[in-house]
């Protein structure tokens, strides 16, 4: 069974996007389905694709110009594109001068030689872009200690803290807990609302924007420029693919690290729950789906006055 965002169609209202604060709007490009379309249309029919795909065509969001791309997965490193295609998509995004933001996950250890390798030539490749198209930077997705130190020397690869460094208690099945489901305001903020740790994040790693979610209760976003990823959120993610092991071995229980040559169940299978919940498990992950934000004017504008200076689409599960 494939899953097509379901729910995320509803009663749409058309806002004035001239009211809100301005904000760069980008969407997430996460999984080789959407690169190899990404790469055979044109930019406007993608574009136009993307939000009809996902009964958006008509929200206020999607009138809006698309800037930026985020290209790999923050949860699945076996998403993440091949280098051969990762190339291409870049070239493609200059092409149609789009900014770029490159999403890794964790770090297995024995992808550390490869992904530094990986980094070196994206170096080189922004270095030899500055001159021609004056692009000097690209942004890396950091959800992983090691990447800070793997960027090290290469300037033109921006560092910005992602979504699993970004903890904070996040599930849909939240409310229906004793004794937290009238108090989930009280998990609005997290270490990034101290002043001391952004500093050191600033001082050490060189990290000064931060990606959030919004996660179905109010987050209270801290000094800075940061950006927010809609409508879903994740919940929980393993290194050990609990699809692969009920899609390999009939039992959940049966999960081993697919390290090469992933079959990508995730292609065209989830793990579904009650439609009560909002949540779906997709890949190595479990998503919850925040079935206000997209309809609620004032929560939107709340978030960019807080300073949210960037919305991150993805519809797309």
């Amino acid at each position: 069974m494939e899953y097509r965002s379901a729910g995320i169609h509803g009663s749409i209202k058309k806002w004035n996007i001239t009211d809100f604060p301005e904000f760069e709007l980008a969407i997430t490009i996460d999984r080789p389905e959407l690169y190899y379309d990404f790469l055979q249309k044109d930019w406007t029919r993608f574009c136009h694709d993307y939000w009809k795909n996902n009964f958006l065509e008509h929200h206020t969001l999607s009138q809006k110009r698309v800037t930026r791309i985020y290209i790999g997965n923050q949860f699945c490193h076996n998403l993440f594109p091949r280098k051969e295609l990762l190339f291409q998509v870049l070239e493609k995004a200059l092409e149609n001068n789009l900014a770029v933001t490159l999403a890794f996950s964790y770090i297995r250890n024995h992808l550390l030689e490869e992904i530094d390798e990986l980094l070196q030539e994206l170096e080189v490749w922004c270095q030899s872009r500055e001159k021609e198209a004056g692009k000097d930077q690209e942004e890396i997705i950091v959800n992983d200690w090691a990447m800070p130190i793997l960027l090290q020397g290469k300037p033109h690869l921006k560092p910005v803290l992602g979504v699993l460094l970004n903890k904070r208690r996040k599930d849909v099945r939240l409310p229906y807990k004793h004794g937290i489901g009238n108090h989930v305001d009280s998990l609005a903020e997290n270490n990034l609302n101290c002043g001391f740790y952004q500093d050191y994040l600033k001082n050490t790693f060189d990290i000064q924007r931060f990606e959030f979610e919004s996660c179905g209760y109010k987050v209270t976003i801290p000094d800075g420029h940061h950006s927010l990823h809609l409508p879903f959120f994740q919940t929980n993610t393993s290194q050990y693919c609990t699809l692969y092991a009920v899609c390999r071995y009939g039992d959940r229980e049966k999960t081993k690290s697919c390290r090469k040559n992933c079959p990508k169940y995730c292609e065209q299978k989830v793990f579904l729950y009650p439609k009560h919940l909002k949540m779906v498990g997709r890949y190595n992950s479990l998503f919850g789906y925040d079935e206000k934000i997209l309809w609620d004017e004032k929560q939107l504008q709340d978030y960019l006055e807080q300073g949210i200076d960037r919305i991150v689409v993805n519809v797309s599960l």
